[in-house]
């Protein structure tokens, strides 16, 4: 009989969480048949084992809900606000004596014979169902069809498994890299259907912990209705992307940040019926709430359409309460302003009152989104509404982290927290070392700079870094030093040995595909350890902007004549391995990652050549231009001289110490430039094609190639690679590479620099 009882309290529970947000629907759409039918079955089913459990209170309660909803589905009873007022606090009871016959508690039978007269309409106006929803997420749509078969499990297994598979990921990738030097079909067979079930298994896994974001929205109708209910207010409640999922785990630490924003959206931000029809606006306010995927990102937007915020309101009472504050308050811009709702214990407006106020706990709702990894941000429009975007990761058990090497170790750093990495010898930075510390500037703005390894104790402070981490956190910037930039990864994040988080420094270890952990960085506990004030860095920003000239880069061109491009134009400079620019398409291009960037080629840039670019950005364009040096950052005359061709690329000449340069006018690079062009596609074709897939993609990658292994008739194919011994032909006309299986005959298939040699060759 426990088990039943557990059973039929786990099963009550779910449905609960549904069953407030369908009624609030039913009531404002009476006719919704559907919701009525899936109302009626959740209390004709706590009635029908309520019967068998011997649990009386909730059978009579169940009971009379159910005559209620039977007579307004037979058309004898209208659905009307008194009557949905008495089912939902009906169903609150039904909840809170579920919670205490789980928790061995007793409950007080008091209101209950209320609320069920209640039900005759009688004294409907003295029920008032509980302003707090369950705290449990819902299904905010649909009615409650043929359920699917599951089972319940705890968070900590989920956890294990995940931590098991990623271990036997990881063991997959150390036996494949062995198994490299092994020539033997058999085993690379073995190993491909290895992979195809491990790569199955660990998604499957994964998905275990995702569930669909609807249920972090199911209680939202119900609190909406409640808060306006008691404001005397009109709210229409729309949610849209129900269906996006999102880490369980995640979506418990977004609940009570998302309940304050609706409570808050609904008591300061949409305003009284009188004074939005003043307004011009509608009677009944607007709250919107939108999920949506971006990348590996959720995106959770609430928007109201009400009074939004008084930004100098916000001021005035800042000043008010903070008058030490005054000079550095004075010196906000609209963000800024917009950014004091964060602040304990400031708001809005003076008023406070029982359900919220617009910036009393919007401090803890940000701390509670950052925890997550996580960003909230802010769009205002005074008269209009406002505007609430959180910006939160897919999952916390998989994080994509950027690996970095500092002191001779690897590290792992939240890609979320980094804005950028730059290279220090690239010329795109300066860094200066103030007093004990240093400072970077990097395009007109002064950071902080913090170096890992002397933080770590493995490095003199005078060691000039390789790279800098550009670090984003909640009260500022700063730049991380680091000694290397390896790669990209997402990996699993695993709890370290309490040893190593006492150090303050670290959120965790990542296991790579090598197999060696890896410390994932805590950046916040490092700018704390480090005592970084961002106060004065913000100061420091506000001053350089002030007395900071526009810059420009002075550079060698690759024709031999010095030149120069504004360098707020300049992405960054990047070196080029050998290879890395071809000549095709009747352009030259160069290849990054997946994509090929075009490279401009009017000052007569020959491929092989070229060792340096400029790393060009306009909007979604991104642009190559080749230099055979990069001398230094200048500050650009006011005098410029215009060019006689204004359709040309040189925008006009300016003197620096005493000589001529020419200004290279980087729209103009823009309008000549061809399009962004796919790298070419290399198909892998025949029965091997999983095993090339496994061993050789990197290769061909690096040949400058994008990999398919399936094509389609109208696919742009450039080479099809095949087997020597696959008679077949490519299921699309296009020549073929053949491989060998047997050493010392062309193209063996182990001969990686062949290989590659062979696919560049084909290309030229």
């Amino acid at each position: 009989m426990d088990d039943l009882l557990q059973e039929f309290i786990a099963e009550t529970r779910e449905t609960l969480e549904a069953i407030s947000g369908e009624i609030v629907g039913w009531e404002a759409d009476p006719n919704d048949r559907s919701r009525l039918d899936a109302i009626f079955r959740f209390v004709h089913t706590i009635k029908g084992s309520c019967g068998f459990l011997d649990l009386p209170r909730l059978a009579r309660l169940s009971h009379a809900a159910e005559d209620a909803l039977a007579a307004v589905r037979a058309g004898e009873r209208a659905p009307d606000q008194a009557l949905v007022t008495v089912i939902l606090a009906i169903i609150d009871r039904i909840g809170e004596i579920v919670e205490a016959i789980d928790a061995g508690e007793a409950l007080s039978e008091s209101g209950e014979a209320m609320l069920i007269a209640a039900l005759d309409g009688a004294i409907a106006g003295e029920i008032t169902p509980a302003s707090e929803p369950a705290d449990t997420p819902s299904a905010a749509h649909a009615t409650r069809a043929t359920p699917k078969r599951s089972v319940r499990l705890s968070v900590d297994l989920l956890d294990r498994m995940m931590s098991g598979v990623s271990d036997m990921v990881l063991a997959r990738n150390q036996l494949a890299r062995h198994l490299r030097m092994i020539d033997d079909p058999r085993l690379e067979s073995m190993l491909e259907r290895l992979s195809i079930s491990v790569d199955e298994l660990r998604d499957t896994v994964t998905r275990t912990r995702m569930q669909r974001v609807e249920s972090l929205f199911s209680a939202l109708p119900r609190l909406a209705r409640d808060s306006a209910a008691a404001l005397d207010k009109s709210v229409t409640l729309t949610i849209e992307g129900g269906d996006v999922e999102l880490d369980r785990e995640m979506i418990e630490l977004l609940r009570d940040p998302l309940v304050h924003l609706v409570r808050n959206a609904v008591d300061h931000g949409i305003e009284d019926r009188a004074r939005r029809m003043q307004a011009g606006k509608p009677a009944a306010g607007e709250l919107r709430i939108v999920a949506r995927q971006a990348g590996n990102l959720i995106i959770i937007e609430i928007a109201d359409d009400g009074r939004g915020i008084d930004s100098e309101r916000l001021l005035a009472k800042a000043l008010r309460e903070r008058p030490e504050r005054a000079a550095e308050l004075a010196a906000l811009d609209e963000d800024g302003r917009l950014k004091l709702i964060f602040e304990a214990g400031l708001s809005s407006r003076d008023e406070v009152t029982a359900l919220s106020g617009r910036g009393v706990g919007m401090d803890v709702v940000k701390a509670n989104v950052e925890q997550a990894g996580g960003r909230i941000s802010l769009v205002n429009r005074p008269g209009q509404g406002l505007v609430i975007a959180l910006e939160v990761p897919l999952t916390l058990a998989i994080l994509n982290a950027v690996l970095v090497e500092a002191a001779g170790t690897r590290f792992a750093i939240p890609r979320q927290s980094v804005d950028e990495i730059v290279a220090v010898d690239g010329g795109a930075v300066r860094v200066d070392r103030v007093a004990a510390g240093a400072v970077v500037l990097l395009r007109g703005q002064r950071l902080p700079m913090i170096s890992l390894p002397t933080l770590l104790g493995r490095s003199e402070a005078a060691t000039a870094p390789g790279f800098l981490a550009i670090v984003s956190l909640r009260e500022g910037r700063f730049a991380l030093a680091l000694d290397g930039v390896n790669d990209t990864q997402e990996l699993v994040v695993k709890p370290a040995a309490p040893a190593v988080m006492c150090a303050g420094i670290y959120a965790g270890q990542m296991l790579p595909d090598d197999g060696a952990p890896i410390l994932l960085l805590d950046c916040s506990a490092i700018a704390a350890r480090a005592a970084l004030a961002f106060e004065r860095a913000d100061e420091a920003v506000a001053e350089a902007e002030a007395v900071e000239p526009v810059r420009a880069l002075l550079f060698d061109d690759i024709d031999g004549a010095r030149r120069m491009i504004v360098s707020d134009a300049v992405d960054r400079i990047e070196g080029v391995a050998a290879g890395g620019v071809r000549a095709l398409a009747g352009g030259l291009w160069l290849t990054i990652g997946d994509r090929s960037i075009p490279v401009w080629s009017g000052t007569g840039a020959v491929a092989s050549e070229v060792r340096t670019v400029l790393r060009l950005q306009l909007d979604d364009q991104e642009l190559a231009y080749p230099i055979a040096d990069a001398i230094e950052i200048v500050p650009l005359p006011q005098d410029i001289a215009l060019a006689a061709d204004p359709h040309g690329v040189i925008a006009g000449l300016a003197v620096i110490d005493g000589e001529p340069i020419e200004l290279v006018d980087p729209l103009a690079l823009f309008d000549d430039a061809p399009a962004a062009a796919e790298r070419p596609v290399c198909l892998l074709h025949g029965a091997e094609s999983g095993w090339m897939e496994a061993f050789l993609k990197p290769a061909i990658e690096q040949a400058g190639y994008r990999v398919v292994r399936r094509a389609s008739p109208d696919m742009p194919v450039a080479l099809a690679l095949a087997m020597e011994d696959d008679a077949d032909a490519p299921p699309v006309p296009v020549p073929a590479l053949r491989l060998s299986r047997e050493r010392g005959k062309p193209l063996y298939r182990f001969d990686r620099a062949a290989l590659i040699a062979a696919l560049k060759g084909y290309a030229a």
